[in-house]
């Protein structure tokens, strides 16, 4: 199908705003040729009331019918082709090595997750059969209800209208309504028409999935504010987060908002391991930073060590490399003047020192900026939160520490974060065990000689952590755990067996494993 330039509400194309926008390619700074309208107040009524239709439907249906639409999803993303990557790459910058493997992750996500419904363990059942003075009790996590979906700028295939949140959402057997992010709406079109060819073709009502275009803030209030929409999924900045956050609460019936909003992942680097390997941990450092032109919430921003000559070597050394590797280009206007404004700030405080960088690349019609060294002390740390900003692009902070107590003050003012790495060396085990488990309160994964960015989407992934990194420390938004954002649990009481779902009946005729009395086994009870 051509592109449109409409929202797609139940399966069908609307445009009734009189709001209109294009995307931008970040290269060149030219917009595209086709008009896209902003949803109105009343298509996303539209798309939350189609959303609620469809989940009094799906929510009877069975794991494996949820399983092969996600199946049915893959392919039907899989069919759009190389005209995908294309046009991803004109409205992102982002490339097409980046974007094949990137399409791969999104494709396999829906995958994972259908494999998990088929094998049934996520729905853990758990049975306590009748005792004396004991009632008995089954217990098994039902879907939430339509949820909303913010798609991310930085993974128009893996966090977007395709993503991790679609993908767990719709596997929970709740209807997905998302609002795409107006830097991508060409791309995210194409993936509306592939989620909206395998809702047909696997015959799920049509309100299973929509999608509203807008270029401000008014339809992602709109869709938060809508008494239908039980869940929102969401990833991007702290300040927008934050406001969904605070929406969801001011409602009648408050609703859970799971939200990623960024994280300056500290790296904390220890003197030994300096000594045995730093050029090694400099190139690596360098890569993280720069990958991506920075545009990764898990980018490594602040950087914790003790002051030395080894220290000073080590900076400078980053220092430079940064200074010589080419400015990438960002992913749109909005995030190059944030960028800007947020380096400003830091960089005019009284106790930071910029080594390199620090301001937009001249001479470019494309949106970069330069690789930026800035430099501080534990100290100003612990005095100003305010530089614990996040700078989302190719930018490090440096904290010099007097000794490893102030290293370790430093670490006890660290903020929450999606990420916490440590590099040393096998010798420090024995005295490095208090600092690796003092950053374990601070993120949702801490990282043994190695760098935050890349996010492995597996069962083990926690991608997520304590606040303001989420909205949620006790989830994840990548890996199979994802699914219990937009699930909840039910126990039954007493019920006879016949009006139980079939996971909870006494023959298990899913097949599936269950606790039952405090034993997980597969059979009848």
């Amino acid at each position: 199908m051509p592109l449109t330039g409409k929202n797609y509400i139940q399966g069908e194309t609307s445009a009734l705003g009189a709001e209109t926008f294009y995307s931008v390619d970040p290269r060149s700074n030219t917009a595209g040729d086709i008009a896209f309208t902003s949803a109105t107040e009343a298509e996303v009524a539209l798309a939350v009331a189609g959303a609620c239709a469809a989940f009094q439907q799906m929510r009877h249906y069975a794991p494996s019918r949820i399983a092969d639409l996600l199946e049915e999803i893959a392919t039907q993303i899989e069919a759009l082709g190389d005209a995908l990557l294309h046009t991803a790459d004109s409205e992102t910058g982002l490339g097409l090595p980046r974007l094949t493997g990137e399409r791969a992750r999104a494709t396999g996500q829906f995958r994972a997750f259908a494999a998990l419904l088929r094998d049934g363990a996520y729905l853990r059942a758990i049975i306590n059969t009748e005792a004396p003075g004991q009632p008995s009790l089954r217990q098994m996590q039902f879907p939430l209800g339509p949820v909303a979906v913010f798609a991310a700028s930085n993974f128009p295939f893996a966090f977007s209208v395709a993503g991790g949140d679609t993908a767990s959402a719709l596997a929970a057997g709740c209807p997905v309504v998302v609002k795409a992010h107006p830097g991508h709406p060409a791309t995210s079109e194409l993936f509306a028409q592939a989620l909206g060819k395998a809702v047909a073709a696997q015959g799920f009502p049509a309100g299973a999935f929509s999608l509203l275009q807008g270029k401000g803030i008014d339809v992602g209030g709109w869709l938060v504010a809508q008494d239908g929409i039980e869940a929102v999924g969401f990833t991007g900045s702290l300040r927008g987060g934050r406001a969904l956050y605070d929406a969801a609460a001011r409602r009648p019936r408050p609703i859970p908002v799971y939200a990623e909003m960024g994280s300056v992942n500290p790296v904390v680097i220890t003197q030994a391991a300096l000594a045995e390997r730093g050029q090694d941990i400099a190139a690596g450092l360098v890569a993280s930073v720069t990958m991506g032109s920075g545009q990764f919430c898990t980018n490594p921003g602040l950087i914790l060590l003790e002051d030395s000559a080894a220290s000073q070597d080590f900076i400078a050394a980053v220092t430079e490399k940064m200074g010589a590797a080419a400015a990438g280009v960002l992913l749109n206007e909005a995030i190059a003047r944030g960028l800007h404004a947020a380096v400003r700030q830091t960089a005019a405080h009284e106790d930071i020192s910029l080594l390199t960088g620090g301001s937009e690349v001249p001479d470019s019609a494309a949106f970069r900026f330069s690789n930026t060294v800035m430099q501080t002390t534990a100290a100003a740390i612990r005095a100003d939160d305010r530089l614990q900003t996040e700078h989302f692009g190719p930018v490090t902070l440096f904290v010099l520490c007097d000794d490893a107590a102030d290293l370790r003050a430093a670490v006890a003012a660290l903020e929450g974060n999606l990420t916490a790495t440590l590099h040393a060396e096998a010798a420090e085990l024995e005295t490095i065990s208090d600092l690796l488990h003092q950053l374990r309160e601070k993120a949702g994964r801490v990282i043994w000689n190695g760098f935050p960015t890349g996010v492995a989407v597996v069962a083990a992934m926690q991608h997520g952590g304590p606040y303001p990194a989420t909205t949620a420390p006790a989830t994840t938004s990548v890996g199979s755990n994802a699914i219990y954002r937009f699930l909840r649990p039910i126990a039954f009481q007493n019920v006879p067996d016949a009006l139980l779902p079939a996971a909870l009946q006494d023959a298990n005729p899913l097949g599936i494993t269950r606790q039952v009395d405090g034993q997980y086994r597969a059979g009848a009870v």
